[in-house]
């Protein structure tokens, strides 16, 4: 192939990159290249400052002439991160998602980009990495472009793995090369809608940007044509070039090993949730979903990001009314009243979410998370007036509660590391590294009990020694690793631990606790990973009433009994409710996630009562919804009346035996994590990081 590369006066471009996504040559001094294609497609690594309406063709195209026209280039250059779009095929998506959900739709993506220079202010792109579709089907393709092409904004594109499903609803699992469960991947409906899957191009300020088709890479069916392309177009920069490479699923050593110089930055999605990591030198960014909530409850969000020539700079923000842009991210920066009921607030160093408080004596303890930096944070503070005792500075954000012994408060930082702390300074004892800290989102609560702490997800389950952090045994068969965060804590009934998760295993499951010996089922579940099944989504009540377990999962509230059978299920309202069941004298409720708190029968689980909480909200939190919903956090059982935090700023109080609403306190800020009972007080934790001492007494 034999062509040019020409800015729009008709000038020749010289030193400009393109590439066949195997090879990489650069133009000559009057514009022209050469090029014995081996690809699909030949392209023009787009430069700094200019836009090009046509920057790939077909691999047989004749004569081929790429047209470079200026555009502004702003500097520090600023653009918007999302990722996994899914704008979805209704009829597909109710083939595979426990209903009902709201995915993505060309309506909601066109609103997103139109209100993108309204919400993210001066930005100059937005980069979207993957899932772009649900079910990669043309329809969801052409539904695609028109919204993209509708944006104020250039719009760059990257696949994932729904993007490669090709129509197909079937996803057919397997274990890849790197252990990794995933289903198959055809890309010829990508590359047919929408062009090159692996690309560069630059940015201001001399950042070069890199995009890779991951899930093919994953599977193994193009990832030498991609490291070696990759290897190549580090090469055909000028050394020392900063980078940043963008990726559908957090890339791993397979894609990072091995490269001329590591990137800056990574920005990626897949899972669903936001996390922001530091390893070996390299800021890796995931992004949640903006179309809806994302798969770790964070409501629709985005990031923008900053390059100023020397760094990356992260700004997340929730698609929120105004003064709730932060909410679940970072500290606000917004000064909240003291509600009327409260006896104290305190502000975190970071935000709140899902995470409820813990309290033992008169100290109350909470992890502190950080969207924008790679940083985390625990805090101890004084049950009596809030003040803070300590804080202990960690490396990334504690997206769980910490556990607490006499002397030592245990956290375990997203990336998967695990520290002791001493509890009445906040000096560090130990720390045990993360055993895969690019891969590891580590959600969960550690568990400590009877010398152990008991820490990780079911593919690499760890119990470390409580003094020492000393490994005393693993497990890394329970479960492959797959892309669904983990958030059902483990739990210690008597010397037997109790793991669940979703998608797998395919059932609970009974440890002992001291060796990590399988106890129950004594038969493996059978069946393949999907979002339906009794796995949970949320950490099991242990009912001391029966000796049972009640489940939050998708769709639905499950009863198991202790050898882990499914005894009964009752539908939910909505399908992913990570909100834990809660014990009363009279049943066993459950925050129905969306608008309403129910009261089950322990015998066969049909309803005994059921209270709608229908009030406004600024967003929604349940996974795959869009529509604000109120209830989201787990009632509180208080002596004779059940506490429902809510996402619309008040707490709701029921009566717990009959489900009357009684009252309605205003808290001020929306709560998505459960209150925590300390003597006459109700510790409630804020999206926006507040903490605030609720007297009991005044919403009685």
């Amino acid at each position: 192939m034999q062509g040019r590369v020409l800015t729009s006066d008709g000038r020749a471009r010289p030193g400009v990159l393109v590439s066949d996504g195997r090879t990489v040559t650069a133009t000559a001094h009057d514009g022209t290249f050469s090029l014995r294609p081996e690809g699909r497609f030949v392209f023009v690594t787009r430069p700094a400052g200019f836009r090009a309406d046509r920057w790939f063709v077909p691999a047989d195209a004749d004569d081929v002439t790429f047209v470079l026209t200026p555009e502004p280039d702003p500097f520090p250059y600023r653009f918007v991160h999302v990722s996994d779009l899914h704008v979805s095929d209704p009829e597909l998506n109710r083939a595979v998602y426990p209903q009902p959900v709201e995915m993505g739709s060309a309506e909601a993506l066109t609103e997103f980009l139109s209100a993108v220079p309204h919400r993210a202010g001066d930005v100059s792109s937005v980069i979207a990495t993957g899932d772009l579709t649900d079910f990669g089907s043309d329809g969801e393709f052409d539904a695609l472009r028109k919204a993209v092409d509708s944006s104020p904004l250039p719009v760059h594109l990257l696949p994932g793995n729904h993007d490669h499903l090709a129509g197909s609803t079937a996803f057919e699992m397997s274990v890849t090369r790197t252990g990794y469960v995933m289903h198959g991947a055809d890309p010829t409906g990508y590359e047919r809608n929408l062009g090159p899957r692996w690309y560069s191009f630059d940015l201001a300020g001399g950042l070069h940007v890199v995009a890779l088709d991951w899930h093919t890479h994953e599977l193994g069916i193009d990832h030498e044509e991609q490291n070696a392309w990759l290897r190549a177009d580090l090469e055909s920069v000028p050394a020392g070039t900063p980078w940043i490479l963008l990726s559908h699923d957090q890339p791993w050593h397979s894609i990072l090993d091995g490269l001329p110089r590591r990137p800056l930055a990574t920005f990626s999605g897949h899972r669903h949730t936001s996390r922001v990591v530091e390893v070996d030198g390299t800021l890796h960014v995931n992004t949640p979903t903006p179309l809806f909530a994302s798969l770790d409850y964070a409501p629709p969000s985005f990031r923008v990001v900053t390059w100023d020539g020397d760094r990356i700079g992260l700004q997340t923000r929730a698609v929120a009314p105004t003064g709730l842009e932060r909410a679940t991210f970072e500290v606000p920066g917004i000064p909240r009243p003291l509600p009327a009921a409260a006896r104290w607030r305190h502000q975190l160093s970071g935000a709140g979410h899902r995470a409820p408080a813990r309290v033992d004596g008169d100290e109350v303890f909470l992890g502190v998370k950080h969207e924008d930096t790679a940083s985390g944070a625990v805090e101890a503070l004084s049950l009596v007036d809030g003040t803070r005792r300590w804080l202990a500075e960690l490396g990334s954000s504690v997206k769980g509660t910490p556990a607490v012994t006499a002397d030592a408060v245990y956290a375990v930082e997203v990336v998967g590391d695990v520290v002791c702390l001493d509890r009445a300074t906040g000096a560090q004892r130990w720390r045990v590294a993360s055993p895969d800290p690019l891969r590891l989102f580590a959600y969960t609560d550690p568990v400590v009990a009877q010398g152990l702490v008991i820490v990780g997800d079911l593919s690499h389950l760890r119990a470390l020694d409580a003094e020492t952090g000393a490994l005393r045994w693993d497990r890394l068969d329970l479960a492959p690793y797959q892309t669904l965060v983990g958030h059902a804590t483990p739990l210690v009934v008597g010397d037997t631990l109790v793991v669940g998760s979703c998608p797998v295993p395919l059932s609970l499951m009974g440890l002992d606790l001291h060796t990590g010996e399988t106890r129950w089922p004594t038969a493996e579940a059978t069946g393949r990973p999907v979002l339906q099944g009794d796995t949970p989504v949320g950490t099991a009540l242990h009912d001391e009433v029966g000796d049972a377990f009640y489940l939050p999962t998708p769709g639905r509230t499950v009863k198991v009994d202790p050898t882990g059978r499914t005894v009964w299920s009752a539908p939910t309202s909505l399908p992913f409710n990570p909100a834990t069941p809660v014990a009363t004298p009279h049943g066993v409720a459950v925050a129905d996630a969306g608008h309403a708190i129910v009261l089950l029968d322990r015998e066969d689980g049909h309803e005994l009562w059921r209270t709608p909480i229908t009030t406004a909200s600024p967003f929604p939190m349940a996974s795959y919804t869009r529509t604000p919903h109120p209830v989201f956090a787990p009632p509180t059982l208080s002596d004779d009346l059940l506490l429902v935090p809510g996402l619309d700023g008040a707490l709701h109080v029921l009566d717990a035996r009959t489900g009357e609403h009684l009252r309605e306190v205003p808290l001020g800020v929306p709560v998505a994590a459960s209150l925590t009972l300390a003597g006459d007080v109700a510790i409630a934790v804020d999206v926006d990081g507040g903490v605030t001492a609720i007297d009991l007494g005044a919403v009685r």
